[in-house]
C-alpha cells in the first residue's frame, strides 16, 4: 500500500473540515439567525449533557464521503455511530473526525464550535484541522511541518511557571457530586481555569498563545487528536493515555501545553488521579 505525502493529508483534511464547516454555519444561521424560520433536533447519547443534532450526522456522512473519494481504502474513528467499520482493516491510515465540536454551544446559538479532521498512519499522527468558521480561525498542521493559525505559523506564549498559567478543562463533564448535592472537580493550582465547551477552542487558545495548556479527563480522540498534534508542531508537549486501552472510542486523560508546565501538569493528571 503506497505511502502518502503528509502535504496531501493535509490538503484533504482541510478541504473536507470546510465544507463540514460550511454546512454547519448554514444550519447556525438557519435556526439562529436574521429572521430564522430552521429548527434543530436534538437528542441525547451517553446521559443528558451528551448531545447531538441531525447536523452533527449530516456533517461527519460529508467529511467522510469527501476523504473516500480521495482514499477509498482508509479507515475511520468518528464521533458518531456507522464508521467504524468502513475502508480496508489492513490500511495503515485512519481519519479521525469530530463533525461538530462543541454542539451544546450550537445548540445555545454560540460562536465557538467547529469541525476537527486528522488522519494517523499506524497510530502515528500525520495531519490535522481544526475549523471554527463563525469565530474565524482555521488551525492547520502536517507532521514535521509546523502548525499554523489562517496561514501564520504558531507562536506559543512563554510561560513562566504554573502559577503564571492559565489553563483550561472539560470541567463539569468530569464533576462528581458530593454528599452534599454540590458537584465537585479537581484542578491544580494556575493562574487561571477556563472552560469553553469546545475541545478546538480549548487548545485552539494555547495556540494563540493566549493560555498555557488544557488537561481533560473523558474526552474522546476526535476532540484532541489534532490539537495535540498543533501544539507538538509548535513546540509544545502532548501525552494522552485511553483509560480503557482496549477501546479506541474510550475517553482519555489529557495534558497538552508549553513546555515549561507540561512535566508538573502530567504529574498532576496522570500520578494525581485526576478527579
Amino acid at each position: 500500500m503506497s505511502s502518502v505525502a503528509v502535504e496531501t493529508l493535509l490538503d484533504v483534511a482541510t478541504a473536507t473540515a470546510k465544507l463540514s464547516a460550511d454546512l454547519l454555519v448554514k444550519k447556525h444561521h438557519d435556526v439562529f439567525g436574521e429572521g430564522a424560520t430552521g429548527s434543530l433536533d436534538i437528542d441525547t447519547k451517553s446521559s443528558a449533557t451528551d448531545l447531538v443534532t441531525e447536523v452533527d450526522t449530516a456533517a461527519q456522512e460529508m467529511i467522510i464521503a469527501s476523504i473516500q473519494k480521495e482514499f477509498p481504502d482508509h479507515r475511520f474513528i468518528a464521533e458518531e455511530e456507522g464508521a467504524d467499520s468502513l475502508g480496508d482493516p489492513n490500511s495503515p491510515y485512519e481519519w479521525i473526525i469530530d463533525p461538530l465540536d462543541g454542539t451544546t454551544n450550537f445548540i445555545h446559538g454560540k460562536e465557538n464550535f467547529g469541525t476537527i479532521v486528522a488522519v494517523q498512519k499506524d497510530g502515528v499522527l500525520q495531519a490535522g484541522v481544526m475549523n471554527m468558521p463563525l469565530m474565524q480561525k482555521h488551525y492547520q498542521a502536517a507532521k514535521g511541518k509546523g502548525a499554523t493559525i489562517n496561514g501564520k505559523p504558531v507562536i506559543l506564549r512563554p510561560t513562566k511557571d504554573m502559577a503564571d498559567a492559565v489553563l483550561s478543562s472539560n470541567i463539569m463533564r468530569r464533576a462528581k457530586e458530593g454528599d452534599d448535592g454540590a458537584w465537585y472537580a479537581s484542578m491544580p493550582y494556575c493562574g487561571s481555569l477556563e472552560n469553553y465547551g469546545c475541545a478546538a477552542q480549548e487548545i485552539g487558545e494555547v495556540l494563540l498563545g493566549q493560555n498555557d495548556g488544557a488537561f481533560f479527563k473523558g474526552i474522546r480522540l476526535w476532540d484532541i487528536a489534532a490539537g495535540c498534534m498543533m501544539v507538538e508542531e509548535a513546540g509544545g508537549k502532548s501525552r494522552y493515555e485511553f483509560m480503557d486501552p482496549d477501546d479506541k472510542r474510550a475517553g482519555l486523560l489529557v495534558v497538552t501545553s508549553t513546555a515549561p508546565i507540561f512535566e508538573e501538569l502530567c504529574e498532576f493528571v496522570f500520578e494525581k488521579q485526576l478527579a
